[in-house]
């Protein structure tokens, strides 16, 4: 017993980290102001670090999210104190002159909910770039390093650094204090938050650079920051409830996607027996709620789509009658090659593969860009079900020059082997 505490204790701490550092972090932000971020930092970290030296010791406290908020609250006083004390009149604290009630309501329940809030808008700043958006709320809210940023988004550590300061400086010139949220300002910023919220989800989900099939911390990232988009009164809150419906669909999925070597999992291919019941059911509840919109959204659309892949019993069994209808309308709501690809991908399931590769020619390979193999393997997947297996394994393997992370690649050369089976079995 005494062997597993500390490394109980460092999983839980590490664990931790991931969902109350940004909380912290947002909190100390709106106490200390934007312009000493690093203070917030050096406090979230200086917390963290006495979890990791007193729990293996001590014990992990009862409630440790509780107990890392305390510490936390306690050094922010500390700070505060101390400032008062050298030089209180030309300090650049905003909360110099909070006294400790105002300071532990800070620290409050509902009140961390509305600062993160605010701290994710603020994070969504129009004047910012949307990679920049990413990295302040991966950053601030997420408690990434610049290292599982620059993997999650193929940036160097370094540039990750850079890019952050620049973010963070045009916020602090128009912002000194965290602002409070009014009503205009949430309904026109809105869009632009579920955006960087749903970004961020397919960062995680998917990413064609990373040696991880699944970023889990990403996805689950958004998902606590998409629920907390369900507490302000949006005009139209249907939008958030149709992205938290795709993120638990798709989340649903991830004990499947990959095999007993790691190896990534088509579809047709998963166990379905092991998707998460519970997190498909909360997607359904989140799909119901989606419907009181006015507008249909690509959130709207691509649940649609999630749910009737969760709901098939079998591969077999898709409503691609469904999905088709619902590709057809995203390419108009959110024009791109990409879903173009997924649109004629879904009518070669429903018209036949021959009907598919005819419709797949009217993409342009420069328009899918970085994800051009998806393009080579969907041509490829087509002339499979066809029977033409040298033709299929010529074209997986110009999608596997194309592909950036080793699992796709993996992925690749074993559908490469599966030509090359099919082909002697043939003759």
């Amino acid at each position: 017993m005494k062997d597993s505490q500390p490394h109980t204790a460092r999983t839980l701490v590490d664990h931790l980290f991931r969902e109350e550092a940004g909380k912290m972090t947002a909190i100390l932000i709106r106490l200390f102001g934007l312009g000493n971020a690093e203070l917030a930092d050096d406090i979230v970290q200086e917390t963290f670090i006495t979890a990791m030296k007193k729990w293996p010791l001590k014990g992990v406290p009862e409630n440790p999210s509780a107990w890392l908020m305390k510490v936390a609250k306690n050094k922010a006083l500390n700070v505060v104190k101390r400032e008062r004390m050298i030089r209180e009149k030309s300090s650049s604290i905003p909360g110099i002159n909070k006294d400790e009630a105002a300071i532990d309501n800070m620290f409050d329940q509902q009140e961390v909910k509305d600062t993160q809030l605010s701290m994710l808008f603020t994070c969504c700043y129009p004047e910012i770039k949307e990679r920049e958006q990413l990295i302040l709320i991966l950053k601030i809210l997420g408690g990434f390093s610049n290292a599982e940023i620059g993997s999650a988004l193929l940036i160097e550590p370094e540039a990750v650094k850079k890019a952050f300061y620049r973010a963070r400086v045009k916020i602090k010139n128009h912002y000194t204090e965290l602002p409070e949220l009014n009503r205009e300002e949430t309904q026109r910023r809105a869009d632009t938050v579920l955006k960087a919220i749903y970004l961020l989800f397919n960062e995680g989900y998917k990413t064609s650079f990373a040696d991880d099939l699944i970023n889990a911390d990403l996805c689950y990232t958004a998902l606590r920051l998409a629920h907390l988009m369900t507490s302000i009164t949006l005009e139209d809150s249907g939008r958030t409830h149709a992205l938290l419906a795709l993120m638990y669909f798709q989340s649903a999925r991830f004990p499947a996607r990959s095999g007993e070597q790691a190896e990534v999992l088509d579809l047709k291919d998963q166990d379905r027996s092991k998707w998460n019941r519970d997190l498909i059911n909360k997607g359904f509840n989140h799909l119901m709620k989606s419907r009181n919109s006015k507008e249909l959204s690509r959130y709207h659309l691509e649940s649609t789509i999630a749910s009737a892949h969760v709901q098939a019993r079998s591969f077999a069994e898709t409503d691609w009658k469904l999905i088709c209808s619902c590709y057809k309308k995203l390419m108009m709501v959110e024009p791109s090659a990409l879903i173009e690809l997924n649109y004629v991908v879904a009518l070669s399931y429903l018209y036949g593969a021959e009907f598919g590769l005819k419709k797949i020619e009217s993409i342009e390979d420069s328009e899918i860009k970085a994800k051009q193999y998806f393009l080579w393997a969907a041509k490829a997947e087509m002339n499979v079900r066809l029977g033409r297996f040298g033709l299929a394994k010529s074209y997986y393997q110009v999608a596997c020059d194309h592909a950036q992370s080793s699992f796709d690649k993996n992925y690749l050369r074993r559908k490469m082997e599966e030509c090359d089976l099919n082909n002697l079995s043939q003759n």
